[in-house]
């Protein structure tokens, strides 16, 4: 792991370590920067309609400089993205040897900031001191979660398009799964209501936070298609997300979660 890799570690774990669920949208908490220019960042933490940022970045001494925002959500633009702003603050403080005097603690407005995102794209306009910067951001990548486990939980789907089109329509079920997993592959089984059990087997990717599993399954009754599971959210006690599936039987939209057994 190079020098900075290991240097951006420590700063995702020490502002990032603690974000909050979030339920207003997709959770932005992560490490954002851009992959073309490695040494400098954006940490995001998320909680309903705030973002707090804080900034890496260097002054025109090249000097590390400190700057932190806070954006309010502001609507969705034309392509369904989620729109925070607010303003950027720069600090200066007690060293950090001494006692920590909060008295010491001063802060200027210099200027303000708009985040857009995509998911697991994002783009950052900010301005400092009449200084205005744009960047287009991913999140920052270091491990794969593993999900391999057994769970239990439920799975709430809305069907159409079916055949027979009795069956469109919204449907939840409590059931099993199983997962195996590697670095870069997924396969798991989930118990049907009349115990028959489907098998999902594709690729996995990881973005910040966040995983992303696509490939196809098939079912006993004859089932089978594709489908791309987005929004993966894993911890110890389990994981959930978000999906579509296309199958020779019904398009899917649905929402997953499992509880480790």
């Amino acid at each position: 792991m190079s020098k900075f890799r290991k240097w951006i570690l420590v700063a995702a774990m020490s502002f990032c370590a603690s974000s909050f669920a979030n339920t207003f949208t997709s959770d932005l908490s992560d490490l954002w920067f851009n992959e073309r220019e490695s040494g400098w960042g954006v940490n995001v933490t998320h909680q309903r309609e705030i973002l707090f940022l804080t900034f890496f970045i260097y002054g025109t001494d090249s000097k590390a400089s400190w700057y932190t925002g806070q954006a309010s959500f502001q609507g969705e633009n034309s392509q369904g993205a989620p729109v925070y702003s607010g303003d950027m603050f720069q600090f200066t403080g007690p060293w950090f040897g001494n006692f920590f005097d909060t008295s010491k603690v001063i802060g200027r407005k210099v200027g303000s900031l708009t985040f857009t995102a995509f998911l697991d794209l994002a783009t950052l306009s900010y301005t400092i001191d009449g200084v205005t910067v744009d960047k287009v951001l991913t999140r920052q990548t270091f491990r794969n979660n593993d999900l391999s486990g057994q769970y239990t939980g439920s799975i709430k789907r809305t069907q159409s398009q079916c055949r027979p089109p009795a069956v469109n329509g919204d449907v939840n079920n409590n059931t099993d799964f199983s997962v195996t997993q590697t670095p870069s592959s997924f396969s798991m089984t989930v118990r049907q209501p009349d115990s028959t059990v489907c098998t999902y087997f594709g690729s996995y990717t990881q973005t910040g936070r966040l995983g992303r599993s696509q490939g196809n399954f098939n079912c006993p009754s004859g089932e089978q298609g594709t489908y791309d599971a987005v929004e993966i959210e894993a911890n110890i006690q389990g994981f959930l997300g978000r999906y579509t599936a296309t199958s020779n039987f019904c398009d899917t939209t649905g929402r997953f979660a499992a509880m480790r057994k």
